[in-house]
């Protein structure tokens, strides 16, 4: 019907006609039989698989029946069009609208009278005369009915569309009773297709479904994998794992609409209950404490990426750094629980971060940095001047550096003031015992005194600090705070005074070669102005200085001091020199001179030549002191007092002038009651010992 009706739908007309009353859904009018009833509603008639609707004339009670639902929609339409110009058809008309002859199978079928009225076409207008002769019926006509005269076609009254929809409410209503009576049992079970966390529960009660989840993870397992360790599994029997749902699967049926299981017979439902499995804890931390990964002894730690061992001759590199096989237990026990109430199939637990990390990686900016700060290092190659054989390189200073975790480099301080001690101590002879082969032959050690090189340290380090760290190759003498004449072999080098005390001689020698050899007088040995042992240089010198003292002015021409007060100087004031005066006619801590002496003395020597003043036992003088000689004279005073039996003394060159033996005379101001400090006249400071190679200023403490 309702097939029919969509088809003569389309038609505006249809609309206005009443189509009369249907009979029941099924029924179908033949020439065999006028009426054959279905079974069932839904039964289908062996003679049509689509039953096709029909409707009954008012007039005579008789059925109609079209052949197909093309052909009952087109007679619908031209009913509709005859009421609409309120006429009534022609016979022929009638006969052909979408009606077929009773020869054809399954044909509409009518009773007809042939006496019908033909009222029809006598009421047509006269004015179109042309039109009456074309709507004219046939003489003859075909024979549609199981009589021999066959009766026109009915007219259809407006009863046969209510029929029709009557049927359709009925129907409808019945189907839609019966799709409510039977959606009713979906209060207490799910909806067809309805899937709960992956398991189909369609038709299940809560309790029927909560039992059938259930068994759906009876075979559940999860795989864990771990570093360095075989794959591992826990399964649900391990840990009793279950559902419980509570009331939440009775409130997901609760809130289903018994109206939809029609539509959900075509569609899936997935539901995805945030309520997880649950397990036995016991049960699961023994099952996790016998993973193979959660093995604590067998850990390995993290190591850090970091830069190489140093190998000779080869740069610094960064070294990828150990992932180890360290495991955050307690974070890993948590999240594989997680995973077994879940349901996940696996967990990684690299993935997951679950490993202690090392703190720093190979593309570490800053250690990527230190590595070529470093290498920066290792082209250091410096050279130290003289004998030392010190050298610094990259085989001492890969132990000095290592990074400082910003990009730079860190110097190991410690490290760095030994290697400036042992420079020091290799360079430094100031205040260090200096061994002399001394002009009698005899090899005399000279201690303590000023002389001598010694190593700036602080400036050194200072130095090296910056050096080092931009990879300098360099020959290097150190910072010296004072210096010597030489690096290599003595120190002292080969100009240099040298002053014997016990013979009380002196030599002066440049360039190697001897230049003076002449007797002196010394500090006096009675009153404790003795001249003091020890290895000095000459600070600076003089000409026509005063002496000055307690008591005493003596005035100088040639002044080189050495130790403090403490010098050389021409002691005119003295008629001899040499022999045994210095014991009881010494003077006050100076080396008297004569004259002439003293002048060649003054004009070979400058401030920081060597002056070396020592005691030699068996050189002391065995004549009696001779009176003083004139420059010109060569003999030496060793000739005079040196005892040739004596085995360590020997002869003394001859080149220098010699003494003659006289008595002894005290100049100005040698008295019982001199001044045992006398200054120069200028007043100006002197070096105290130890300063030995920056001269300083004429100043006081001068002594005759």
């Amino acid at each position: 019907m309702n097939e029919l009706l969509g088809k003569a739908g389309e038609d505006p007309l249809i609309e206005d006609l009443d189509l009369g009353e249907a009979p029941a859904s099924g029924t179908r009018i033949t020439t065999e039989t006028e009426v054959q009833e279905p079974d069932t509603p839904d039964a289908v008639l062996p003679e049509d698989d689509e039953p096709i609707p029909v409707t009954v004339n008012e007039d005579n009670g008789d059925a109609l029946q079209w052949e197909s639902s093309d052909s009952a929609a087109a007679a619908l339409s031209h009913a509709a069009r005859v009421k609409a110009d309120d006429g009534v058809p022609e016979e022929k008309e009638a006969v052909w609208s979408g009606m077929k002859p009773e020869t054809e199978a399954d044909n509409f079928y009518v009773n007809t009278d042939v006496n019908a009225d033909t009222s029809a076409t006598e009421e047509l207008p006269d004015e179109d005369e042309t039109v009456k002769e074309s709507a004219a019926v046939p003489e003859k006509v075909a024979s549609f009915s199981r009589d021999e005269n066959p009766e026109l076609p009915p007219k259809r009254g407006s009863s046969a569309g209510k029929k029709i929809l009557l049927t359709a409410a009925v129907l409808l209503a019945v189907t839609a009773a019966s799709y409510t009576i039977y959606g009713r049992k979906y209060h207490r079970v799910f909806l067809p297709n309805t899937v709960i966390n992956g398991v189909d529960v369609s038709g299940k009660s809560a309790v029927d479904a909560e039992k059938l989840m259930n068994a759906g993870i009876a075979d559940y397992s999860l795989k864990i994998k771990a570093r360095e360790v075989a794959d591992a599994e826990i399964h649900a029997s391990d840990v009793d794992l279950h559902y419980d749902f509570g009331d939440t699967l009775s409130k997901l049926i609760s809130e289903q609409s018994i109206f939809s299981w029609g539509p959900r017979y075509f569609s899936r439902h997935e539901e995805t209950l945030d309520t997880m499995a649950k397990l036995d804890e016991t049960r699961f931390q023994a099952a996790v404490d016998a993973l193979p990964c959660f093995q604590t002894s067998a850990f390995k730690k993290p190591v850090d990426a970091h830069i190489s061992s140093y190998q000779s001759g080869q740069p610094f590199t960064v070294v990828k750094e150990e992932e180890g096989t360290e495991l955050k237990t307690e974070e890993a026990t948590e999240k594989i629980k997680e995973a077994v109430c879940t349901l996940q199939p696996e967990i990684d637990l690299d993935q997951e971060k679950l490993y202690t990390e090392p703190e720093i990686r190979a593309d570490n900016e800053a250690l990527v940095k230190s590595a070529a700060a470093m290498n920066q290092y290792l082209k250091t190659d410096i050279s130290y001047a003289g004998d030392s054989g010190i050298v610094l390189n990259g085989e001492q200073l890969h132990n000095w550096i290592s990074p400082d975790g910003k990009g730079g480099v860190k110097l190991d301080e410690s490290k760095l003031n030994e290697f400036i001690k042992n420079l020091a101590a290799k360079y430094d002879t100031y205040n260090k015992p200096k061994s002399l082969k001394s002009s009698w032959g005899a090899t005399v050690t000279v201690r303590s005194g000023s002389y001598g090189w010694k190593v700036n340290q602080d400036a050194e380090k200072s130095w090296l600090r910056e050096a080092i760290a931009s990879g300098t190759k360099t020959q290097r003498t150190p910072e010296f705070s004072q210096k010597a004449a030489s690096l290599n072999g003595s120190d002292f080098g080969s100009t240099y005074v040298e002053v014997n005390l016990s013979a009380q001689h002196l030599y002066f020698y440049k360039d190697g070669k001897q230049l003076i050899s002449s007797d002196f007088v010394s500090g006096n040995e009675a009153k404790g102005t003795v001249t003091h042992q020890g290895a000095y240089a000459i600070s600076y010198k003089q000409r026509n200085a005063t002496l000055r003292g307690q008591g005493y002015a003596a005035p100088v021409d040639y002044w080189m001091p050495f130790n403090n007060g403490e010098g050389f100087h021409d002691a005119p004031w003295r008629n001899a020199f040499g022999g045994s005066i210095y014991l009881t006619g010494g003077s006050h801590g100076c080396v008297n001179l004569p004259p002439a002496v003293a002048k060649t003395l003054f004009e070979n020597v400058t401030a920081g030549t060597p002056v070396l003043v020592y005691t030699l036992p068996g050189t002391e003088p065995k004549k009696p002191v001779q009176a003083q000689p004139t420059p010109a004279e060569s003999s030496s005073a060793a000739d005079a007092t040196a005892n040739p039996s004596d085995s360590s003394a020997a002869a003394a060159p001859t080149t220098a002038p010699a003494t003659k033996a006289t008595e002894a005379k005290k100049g100005p101001g040698e008295t019982e009651s001199g001044s045992p400090n006398p200054s120069i006249s200028t007043g100006a400071p002197q070096k105290k010992p130890g300063t030995g190679s920056v001269q300083p200023a004429p100043g006081d403490g001068g002594k005759r």
